[in-house]
């Protein structure tokens, strides 16, 4: 009689192991994708124009006057414009250059030198040193974040690359907030270099980059490690590496159960059902998770009782007797 009750409780548990298995092979969520995103900018991005910069009180400027040594600026870094944007020259008195381009201020003085008859056919060069104001802001992951001056046609990568280029944090999803634009602008970088040119976009004086860190996905429940995964900007973390890098599935997993909680962009959750056995059997594509994804592996009850003891000892105390399934 004892060994019968022993055979009929293997028979049993083989059965509900059996139908758990049925039933996460039947089972078919919803379809889960997730790609990398690719490189790209808004459109009106990509067209702004950069404009000649204007001189504003505050900047350093040097001129340079052919066969004029005296009308020659020659201190180190320039002659700083006053709070009106004035400048004292010699045989011109105090000139305003506030708003005016180089190209202006060059123009202008050329024309005042000819009409004061202090140069028969003058020749200047006016150029901008330094500004306060004329500067694109760098900050967040950039090796040596710092104001880039704006003096000529800058593009995203050419700040990036003066910063010293980006930290292993860095996330390729960057910020850009522009003076007199209400809204920033968000530009994804992706992961294809060949596709860089599309989120290469002109920058303007005034501009100020913020490249923040990657995020962090979470995997908790039934793994060996539960623990928060940083992202990389150039390996996506998928389902698999992330129960990996958890050390592993335990044995009371319910991977059919198994989903990805995830945060939109207006702050609502979302779960995400997601059969961990197909993934694992490659029957299903595996899914990068995004930017605080929590990873979350339930526990199977049934497999709770048998790696607690009961059942399994039962299981293994028939084994070790000789016992077979069938009388």
């Amino acid at each position: 009689m004892a060994g019968k009750s022993v055979r009929h409780l293997i028979a049993a548990c083989l059965s509900l192991t059996l139908g758990c298995a049925v039933a996460a092979a039947q089972y078919a969520g919803p379809a889960v994708t997730s790609q990398t995103p690719a490189a790209g900018a808004p459109a009106s991005a990509m067209k702004a124009q950069y404009a000649n910069v204007k001189f504003q009180p505050g900047d350093m400027i040097s001129i340079a006057t052919y066969g004029a040594p005296e009308l020659t600026t020659t201190a180190i870094g320039g002659v700083k414009l006053g709070a009106q944007g004035e400048i004292v020259l010699p045989y011109l008195g105090t000139v305003r250059l506030a708003g005016m381009t180089p190209s202006q201020v060059s123009l202008y003085l050329e024309k005042q030198l000819k009409e004061k008859e202090i140069l028969v056919n003058p020749q200047v060069s006016v150029e901008l040193v330094q500004s306060p104001t004329q500067v694109i802001t760098v900050l967040g992951e950039v090796e040596k974040p710092a104001p880039i001056p704006a003096y000529s046609d800058l593009r995203l990568m050419d700040v990036i690359s003066a910063c010293g280029g980006f930290t292993p944090l860095a996330s390729h999803a960057i910020t850009i907030r522009r003076v007199g634009d209400p809204k920033p602008i968000t530009v994804e970088l992706g992961n294809d270099p060949s596709t860089s040119a599309a989120s290469n976009i002109p920058l303007l004086p005034g501009d100020t980059v913020v490249i923040p860190k990657v995020g962090n996905v979470y995997v908790v429940g039934e793994v060996k490690t539960p623990q928060a995964i940083p992202l990389s900007s150039n390996t996506p973390v998928t389902v698999v590496r992330a129960i990996s890098v958890s050390g592993g599935l335990l044995y009371a997993a319910a991977l059919s159960k198994s989903m990805i909680i995830r945060t939109t962009p207006d702050h609502q959750r979302v779960e995400i059902m997601l059969d961990l056995k197909k993934v694992l059997d490659g029957k299903e594509k595996d899914v990068a998770l995004a930017s605080d994804d929590i990873l979350y592996i339930p526990r199977n009850g049934f497999k709770s009782v048998i790696s607690g003891g009961g059942p399994q000892q039962a299981v293994y105390a028939a084994t070790s007797l000789g016992y077979i399934l069938h009388p």
